[in-house]
């Protein structure tokens, strides 16, 4: 079963070849001001290491044609969901606060997402979310729409699968959240639409916007990583990371395994704290936009 389901994920792709999350970085230019936003980051306190849980909380539930679909209540009257949910009881919530849910339609393709998402007497409900056709290039949101994320990037997007990494390989860019009081309050670039408003910390004029792609160096050194660590640098290095959030530090976001058992190693894992900002460039940003009305 498990193979099957990882063959139907593989099959609807991620937002097609060569796209928003699937093209690689290493020959794109860096920001002729890559520099001075490293630095600003740490100047406000971005010291430590990256990170991924060892044992995630974040799950891929698997919906088909005959998954009953469901209107999701609106926790707050200014985020909208442009289409009922597929949902089944025993569909799996995010435990900690941010009460992710990540449902993905194996047959459309299409991924549903939100975020402080509950499931009690039958009523679906989510403060925020976004679905898209995962065969179709990534379509950012209406300026100032958040997803299951603060940036309004996808989350199922961006994760690292277990079954990518034992399959040898992750090949699409990550998702990444910075320590809060990091980056930009305000301030985002495509294909982000939005930002989480935490004040900056800094003094810098340079504050990462939200959608900001950074890209581990080819140079730094992973031939000690064991064979996870490695897969999640290699994508780092290939295909990059998207600030797409904030956390109390450096958070990468992966998923349980399909099959319900924890493949991840902790020793192997924890290589990725040897990786600091400082090891990123910023490739090319493009034109930096405000949150409306802020």
């Amino acid at each position: 079963m498990m193979a099957v389901s990882a063959a139907a994920l593989a099959a609807c792709g991620l937002f097609g070849a060569n796209g928003t999350y699937t093209k690689p970085v290493l020959d794109a230019a860096i920001d002729r001001n890559s520099r001075q936003y490293i630095s600003s980051m740490i100047s406000a306190g971005d010291s430590g290491g990256f990170w991924i849980a060892a044992d995630p909380v974040e799950f891929v539930n698997l919906a088909d044609d005959r998954t009953a679909l469901l209107t999701v209540r609106r926790k707050v009257p200014y985020h909208q969901f442009s289409s009922p949910y597929p949902w089944q009881p025993n569909f799996r919530i995010e435990p900690l606060s941010d009460a992710h849910s990540i449902v993905v339609q194996t047959q459309s393709c299409r991924v549903y997402e939100a975020w402080s998402t509950s499931f009690a007497n039958g009523v679906l409900s989510a403060y925020s979310g976004a679905n898209w056709s995962l065969r179709e290039p990534f379509a950012p949101l209406e300026p100032g729409a958040p997803s299951s994320m603060a940036s309004g990037l996808s989350l199922y997007g961006g994760m690292v699968r277990w079954e990518e990494v034992a399959g040898g390989a992750v090949r699409h860019a990550l998702v990444w959240a910075a320590p809060a009081g990091t980056v930009a309050q305000w301030s985002f670039v495509s294909p982000a639409s939005n930002a989480e408003g935490i004040a900056f910390k800094g003094s810098s004029a340079y504050q990462l916007p939200y959608g900001a792609r950074l890209r581990l160096r080819s140079s730094f050194d992973t031939s000690h990583f064991g064979p996870q660590s490695a897969a999640i640098a290699r994508a780092m290095k290939t295909y990059g990371i998207y600030l797409a959030d904030t956390a109390r530090d450096n958070e990468l976001y992966n998923a349980a395994a399909l099959d319900g058992i924890n493949h991840w190693d902790q020793h192997d894992l924890a290589s990725l704290d040897e990786i600091h900002i400082t090891d990123f460039d910023v490739v090319a940003l493009g034109r930096v936009a405000r949150v409306p009305g802020r």
